[in-house]
């Protein structure tokens, strides 16, 4: 963007309102990684095995949608700008979809069932994507000011919070027969307002300074070279990778693990709370503020210690607390004995929660210095690109966890339900299988990812001196 081109600066209340567009933005992502999967095997009674592979069947059409979109949006022109017409269509697509993914009609077997989520669930996607990669595009082109950024960054952080509050904290509690038992399509329903008013409240405060210029992108080859030659941000995309993997199929364990092997009949006192909100909006609940407490004691230790050595230090602790917590949570041998820790289990979801702070946190904030190293050496502005390449390792890890995750379950005999899981005692082994994939599995790649990143970026940064 040249200077003759540099919009106005923006009021607060712009920045703001573009932020909040995250508050409906995380009301899909908590539905494709937390509730369709849960969904899906609970409620449309679809085995895991196969519910797992409509799941990552489709965050694998994401992968390949994500591209092409920012392609189109990128040579759209046109008087209402390159992103605003995508994101504002898109918003309704996205809710009239997700509405009618949960709407699967009474009657259908479940291969059936499992056709009509794949159909609807990937159209959804697919608008949320109309949504997505636009809107993170408009950061760039509608202001060249790094404060203004920053700023824009912060209300969209604040607001991502307080959707993945909102979705996966109240949507247990909206179906919940305890609760106000609502159908699935009718809770969805509810946040309609959520996200069309939010992502329609930034298209509006943004589209002054919408740019109605199509640009002239780099070719995909030299972006892919430019990525390749930078060998310490690939190291750090395939370590993030990995780590999503272990904390994608932590997500997708919640419900089951508030269904199974968080027990709240009888708590009392505080832990009442827990019994009265439901046990899976409250892991969820503690799991985010968890995360969200925790950034501040990850900047101050960063500012200390150095980013990769916080880094380091924060995935170790991630391993050390998941570890403790599968020595807390109950066997079925211990449940059916009434012996059951819930002081403890909540602790420490609690304690995940912060863990989690240093992968939301850590990465994101290495990956710009590694960048900068490009940004020297190349003829074109590889931000961009190298975001792309950045989110790519992201839902490769999404994509695979959960059908990993179900087909672990499968394999031990899990068994799908239509009634949220009421009816059926799972199997011992079905259970004891959940109580360790949940919990040992992504403990141990965040202990092996920490002495394969160090030593391989070590190599990576000699190699990149020599050069």
């Amino acid at each position: 963007m040249t200077a003759s081109l540099t919009p106005p600066r923006m009021p607060l209340w712009t920045k703001a309102a573009y932020g909040f567009a995250d508050t409906g933005i995380n009301v899909f992502v908590i539905f494709k990684g937390l509730l369709i999967l849960a969904f899906m095997v609970q409620y449309a009674g679809i085995d895991p095995a196969l519910a797992g592979w409509v799941t990552s069947s489709v965050l694998v059409l994401d992968i390949i949608t994500d591209p092409i979109m920012g392609w189109v949006s990128d040579r759209t022109g046109g008087r209402f700008g390159r992103r605003h017409p995508y994101i504002f269509s898109g918003a309704v697509l996205m809710v009239t979809l997700m509405v009618l993914t949960f709407a699967v009609p009474a009657g259908l077997g479940p291969q059936a069932a499992a056709l009509w989520i794949l159909l609807f669930f990937g159209l959804s996607s697919i608008a949320f994507t109309m949504v997505a990669i636009p809107y993170s595009s408009l950061a760039v082109e509608i202001t060249d000011s790094p404060r203004e950024r920053s700023t824009m960054t912060g209300w969209r952080m604040a607001a991502a919070g307080l959707g993945i509050l909102l979705t996966g904290g109240a949507f247990p509690i909206l179906i919940n027969p305890s609760g106000l038992g609502l159908s699935h399509p009718v809770a969805i329903l509810v946040y309609a307002p959520i996200v069309i008013g939010t992502i329609w409240l930034a298209c509006l405060a943004t589209y002054r300074f919408r740019n109605t210029r199509p640009t002239t992108p780099v070719s995909l080859m030299r972006q892919v070279g430019a990525a390749l030659r930078n060998r310490r941000f690939v190291v750090l995309v395939v370590v993030y990778g990995v780590q999503t993997i272990g904390i994608a199929v932590i997500t997708a364990g919640i419900p089951f693990a508030a269904a199974e092997l968080i027990i709240t009949e009888g708590a009392s006192g505080a832990l009442a709370t827990v019994y009265v909100l439901g046990s899976f909006s409250t892991a969820f609940a503690l799991f985010v503020l968890g995360s969200m407490l925790s950034q501040a004691i990850w900047v101050a230790l960063s500012a200390a210690m150095g980013k990769i050595t916080t880094f380091a230090i924060g995935t170790l602790y991630y391993a050390a607390v998941l570890t403790g917590f599968f020595l807390v949570l109950p066997t079925t041998g211990m449940i059916e004995a009434g012996q059951t820790n819930l002081a403890l289990i909540t602790l420490f979801i609690f304690l995940i929660g912060s863990a989690n702070g240093c992968y939301q946190q850590l990465p994101w904030a290495i990956m710009p210095d590694l960048v900068d190293w490009s940004a020297k050496r190349e003829s074109f502005e590889v931000a961009g690109a190298f975001s792309g390449f950045w989110l790519l390792g992201q839902k490769v890890g999404n994509a695979i966890a959960p059908l990993f995750f179900t087909q672990i379950l499968a394999a031990y005999g899990w068994i799908a339900t239509q009634d949220g899981g009421a009816s059926v005692d799972q199997p011992d082994a079905a259970v004891a299988a959940l109580r360790w994939t949940l919990t040992l599995v992504p403990a141990g790649l965040f202990a092996v990812s920490v002495p394969l990143y160090l030593w391989l970026d070590r190599r990576a940064k000699a190699a990149q001196d020599a050069t």
